[in-house]
């Protein structure tokens, strides 16, 4: 007997990330943006004050990826990093014309989502989001 891959739970949430991101970021590429540094702002304004390591545990960035795009928002002026006063942690918060940039692109964002819950439908939407949480915690 051979195992069905095509139910293997790493391979189907990857291509189905792939695919979500790939919409969002279709959104967003005239701004010069991902949505990954789109979700990383609206971390940062959901966190302030909070370290990369933080940010990191509380919005499920790889540490690496986080400062990688970390640097690039910070190179477009989107937003400025500090030292913790404790330890050798980075704080970044969000410039004036980062939180500009948010408030532009929401609407953009909440297309994207509207789109995703149309195509599931409101309530497999809500599940998967659910879902989603639950697996996050694994």
């Amino acid at each position: 007997m051979l195992d069905d891959f095509s139910q293997c739970m790493v391979t189907n949430s990857r291509m189905a990330a792939r695919a979500i991101t790939r919409r969002y970021d279709a959104y967003l590429r005239p701004y010069g943006l991902t949505a990954t540094q789109l979700s990383l702002l609206g971390g940062l304004r959901a966190l302030p004050g909070a370290t990369v390591s933080e940010v990191a545990e509380q919005r499920g960035f790889d540490r690496t990826t986080l400062t990688r795009n970390l640097d690039r928002l910070e190179a477009m002026d989107l937003i400025a990093s500090r030292h913790a006063e404790r330890g050798n942690g980075r704080i970044s918060q969000i410039t004036p014309k980062g939180d500009a940039l948010i408030e532009e692109l929401l609407p953009l964002w909440r297309q994207a989502q509207s789109e995703l819950k149309t195509e599931l439908s409101r309530d497999t939407f809500d599940d998967s989001i659910k879902t989603l949480k639950r697996l996050a915690k694994v």
